[in-house]
């Protein structure tokens, strides 16, 4: 199983909530859990800089694979 680090975040676009996952694979989910605890301010300041004003805020991270992250967006309307 391939886990990815994504976020659940709120911008000012229709539909607001989305799901987004950074590229790299993790094959542990354990340490992509790791990871997003050591890392979440880097990652939420990273997210910030790429959405810029159209960003309202970060929801949650969660390690997650691809496919959860696609069915997670088709339920929000994506």
């Amino acid at each position: 199983m391939i886990y990815f680090i994504t976020a659940l975040i709120m911008l000012n676009v229709h539909p607001p909530l989305g799901w987004i996952q950074y590229s790299y694979p993790y094959t542990n989910k354990n340490l992509c859990e790791k990871y997003i605890g050591e890392y979440k301010d880097t990652l939420s300041l990273s997210i910030n800089n790429h959405f810029k004003h159209r960003m309202v805020s970060i929801q949650k991270f969660e390690c997650i694979t691809r496919d959860e992250a696609v069915e997670r967006n088709s339920k929000l309307g994506h």
